[in-house]
């Protein structure tokens, strides 16, 4: 996928340390028009990095000592099966703390000097999403990808400005295939450190994460939180993939350094769906059955409040009752929530129903009755 609209900018990568971003340009091949957008991002970077150095002086003794007492609970599912959805309604219970969008792109700005980067972070964000018109704002919940990839050379979310090779890092970052000790062990340290910020951040006990990365990592995750709560939320598999393509098309211009064809990115986005959800469903065997729900988008949708007492019964969690008017309430504003209709070739229609015939078996779908296929 070429950058049609390609503007020179920062890329997300800037919001990590410079030595950090050069790491991962050494591992990569940076196309030329895309230079510019290095220039800026690094330059930026640079201008960010005293006060890097100063939040970790000012901060660190207390993050460290910091205790995470209350289990967390992990947000699973595929992009665009319904995460950010679930993740923004649970996250109104005043009890969850998250990573809100301005941590997952200065995640060590975050204590210190948030009055400042989060005032450039406001000039540059558009008002809402541009797969599917939903609001965003610095304080909103987000993922934690970019987080980790701006603390730590290690984020499958280097995809994004790499996407030639997100195949690679799929299986270094997702799987750690050939990961050692000493890379698991930093990503350990930077994820408890990037969860805790995020609690003291909010001023909130139990941390909530949405991140669909973690798909794939519950092994991992259960080495750091072996009593964590986890929710799966799985949907249509052919939805999925005209949603995701819209997503990586709308989002990818603003922060690549290289390009990539319309076919790259259909084999990518076909493959990556069969890693991570057969992972899924070989690794929730992992889960203690009384630590993990399964939820069908469609049915959330349409009865979200009895699905959310559902989850919080099952987990055990407990507050549900206390924050049910701010689930309604939250409720009520996404009713004027616009969805995009769209079409498909018959012949993406055959690979999807093809390779990804095991989720759709797994789960029960058939074609959604909506969908127009050209020929």
């Amino acid at each position: 996928m070429a950058g049609k609209n390609f503007e020179i900018g920062v890329s997300t990568i800037s919001g990590g340390a410079v030595a950090n971003i050069f790491k991962i340009f050494k591992e990569n091949k940076i196309e030329s028009q895309y230079y510019p957008r290095v220039v800026a991002s690094v330059l930026f970077s640079m201008f960010a990095e005293p006060f890097r150095w100063w939040e970790h002086l000012r901060y660190d003794v207390r993050i460290n000592s910091f205790q995470i007492e209350n289990d967390p609970v992990f947000i699973l599912g595929h992009w665009r099966s319904g995460t950010t959805h679930l993740h923004n309604l649970m996250s109104k219970d005043t009890q969850f703390g998250y990573v809100t969008t301005y941590q997952g792109v200065f995640p060590e700005l975050l204590l210190g000097s948030s009055w400042l980067f989060k005032t450039f972070m406001k000039m540059m964000m558009p008002e809402k999403r541009a797969s599917d018109n939903v609001v965003l704002s610095a304080d909103y919940p987000q993922e934690e990808e970019f987080a980790l990839g701006n603390m730590n050379p290690y984020g499958y979310y280097n995809f994004w400005y790499f996407p030639k090779d997100t195949k690679r890092d799929y299986e270094r970052f997702i799987e750690f295939k050939g990961a050692s000790p000493a890379h698991f062990s930093r990503w350990k340290a930077d994820y408890l450190r990037l969860a805790k910020k995020s609690l003291l951040n909010t001023n909130r006990k139990r941390f909530i994460s949405k991140n669909p990365p973690h798909t794939g990592r519950i092994k991992q995750l259960l080495e750091l939180f072996p009593n964590a709560k986890f929710v799966h939320i799985y949907r249509n598999p052919v939805v999925i993939f005209i949603s995701t393509k819209k997503l990586i098309e709308s989002t990818m211009p603003a922060l690549q350094f290289q390009d990539i064809t319309s076919e790259e990115l259909e084999e990518n986005i076909l493959w990556v769906y069969e890693q991570i959800m057969q992972a899924y469903l070989r690794d929730r065997a992992l889960i203690p059955p009384q630590n993990l729900i399964e939820l069908r988008f469609e049915d959330f949708e349409k009865n979200t409040l009895p699905e959310l007492e559902r989850i919080y019964g099952q987990l055990h969690i407990p507050g549900f009752e206390a924050a049910k008017p701010y689930f309604q309430q939250y409720i009520d504003a996404q009713k004027s929530y616009e969805k995009n209709k769209h079409t498909l070739p018959r012949a993406t229609v055959d690979k999807i129903t093809s390779r990804w015939k095991f989720a759709m078996e797994q789960w029960g779908y058939n074609l959604p009755e909506n969908l127009e296929i050209s020929d």
